[in-house]
């Protein structure tokens, strides 16, 4: 994110060409979908803490998701003109004046999605906090809620072991085993 400040606020103005373009393309698609699950996170959260039955934690699910939309959405606006013209305008309204080129040629920055497909699956391996009392305030069994860590390559036998430490509701020794592997 940093970068994408420094290039969009700093260099672009300054140095305008492919290299600062495509710096922005590649940092905007490396943390975009993050911050979109994050959103999608906080509003979860604030509709479990009205009393909604849901899990504001990331999921593998949440994390796809998020990364075909940030691709999808990119997509369009690199190919499309009222696509791009419809979020230059939006970003003016905004107060940051902006100019989007149509330039198909960007679409060959979307490996950069990878990293946060990275970040994601690896806060997903160490069980993102917050999972466990998600688990018992749902009542859900926790082994099978705990298989987004296990598909990230989570260690088995400590999973299984929360697993039981949350199915018991143990809260010491939950905290014990998210510690334990941070």
């Amino acid at each position: 994110m940093a970068l994408l400040l420094v290039n969009d606020w700093v260099l672009k103005p300054r140095y305008h060409g492919v290299v600062t373009g495509k710096l922005s393309d590649i940092a905007g698609l490396a943390f975009a979908p993050l911050i979109l699950s994050s959103a999608i996170g906080l509003v979860l959260h604030a509709a479990a803490a009205l009393g909604a039955r849901v899990d504001p934690s990331l999921s593998r699910r949440r994390l796809l998701l998020c990364i075909a939309a940030t691709a999808a959405g990119f997509a369009v606006v690199k190919l499309s003109p009222a696509a791009s013209e419809g979020v230059a305008q939006l970003l003016g309204h905004l107060g940051r004046e902006a100019s989007i080129y149509l330039d198909p040629s960007d679409l060959f920055c979307l490996p950069a999605l990878g990293v946060a497909y990275a970040i994601g699956r690896d806060e997903l391996r160490r069980v993102p906090l917050g999972k466990p009392a998600a688990i018992h305030r749902l009542g859900r069994p926790a082994s099978p809620a705990l298989e987004d860590s296990r598909w990230a390559g989570g260690n088995h036998a400590l999973l299984e072991e929360l697993a039981d430490a949350i199915d018991t509701w143990d809260t010491a020794r939950i905290d014990e085993l998210l510690t334990s592997r941070r």
